[in-house]
């Protein structure tokens, strides 16, 4: 049995999340000693989201709901899409590779576009690869019809929030840090409109109770096209979303 670890180290000094504004904190070290924790937040690092971080899916399943079994040693087929720096994913593609991997039922996916390969630094979130919303709808079909309800990528993003959060946080330069009093604005004035168009594709998965799990890394080391696959969350009370680690294991 050979252990892949696929899972981005946290740092100090910088995580990719801390670009937008939508990066939310919910661990905070010490009060009068900082440096001796860590702040992150629940989209740091690798991280797993589930439906229910979306208001219209509030009442499916939270971070201590999820069964243990969808989450550890599961059945996960490799699905090899390859995308450079800014490229997106359409429905030709996933259903080519969809066709050419074919999944068990009920198997998890991990989708590998080359992505969390490369250097995790600068330009590794706003020039991620990601999916289109017509291919995050057919991607939402396709696992549906096939039981699967686990989706791993090793993007930064899964769809391209282009319509309002992009355009406008980063319009703004230098860009402000993620928990300034800037981002505390904007986010006043983000509403849930705006919210549901640049994440029309997270919406298309969640719909189809779709949990995700993105910014894997390395996954060019997996050499096998099934696999199982460990993925391991905080469980948060009533939490929608968490750093994690993930773990892949070849036979």
């Amino acid at each position: 049995m050979k252990f892949l670890e696929l899972t981005m180290p946290l740092n100090h000094q910088w995580m990719p999340d801390d670009v937008l504004p939508t990066s939310v904190k919910f661990f905070l070290g010490p009060k009068n000693h900082q440096e001796k924790g860590m702040v992150i937040g629940s989209d740091s690092g690798t991280c797993l989201t589930l439906p229910s971080v979306f208001e219209a899916f509030r009442k499916t399943a939270r971070l201590d709901e999820v069964p243990v079994d969808k989450l550890v040693l599961r059945s996960t087929t490799v699905v090899s899409i390859a995308k450079s720096e800014g490229e997106e994913i359409n429905k030709t593609d996933v259903q080519k590779a969809f066709d050419a991997a074919r999944p068990a039922k009920g198997d998890a996916i991990l989708i590998a576009t080359g992505w969390g390969d490369k250097p995790c630094r600068e330009f590794y979130l706003l020039g991620s690869p990601h999916l289109s919303l017509e291919a995050a709808q057919y991607l939402a079909k396709r696992m549906n019809e096939n039981q699967s309800d686990l989706l791993l990528v090793d993007t930064a993003l899964v769809g391209w929030p282009d319509k309002h959060l992009i355009p406008e946080w980063c319009s703004m330069l230098p860009i402000p840090a993620a928990e300034s009093a800037e981002a505390r604005m904007y986010l006043h004035l983000y509403d849930g409109e705006k919210a549901n168009k640049d994440f029309a594709a997270e919406m298309e998965l969640a719909r189809a109770g779709i949990i995700t799990v993105r910014k894997l890394v390395h996954c060019g080391q997996i050499k096998k096209d099934k696999i199982k696959i460990i993925v391991s969350p905080l469980k948060v009370v009533r939490g929608v979303a968490s750093t994690c680690r993930v773990v892949a294991l070849e036979d």
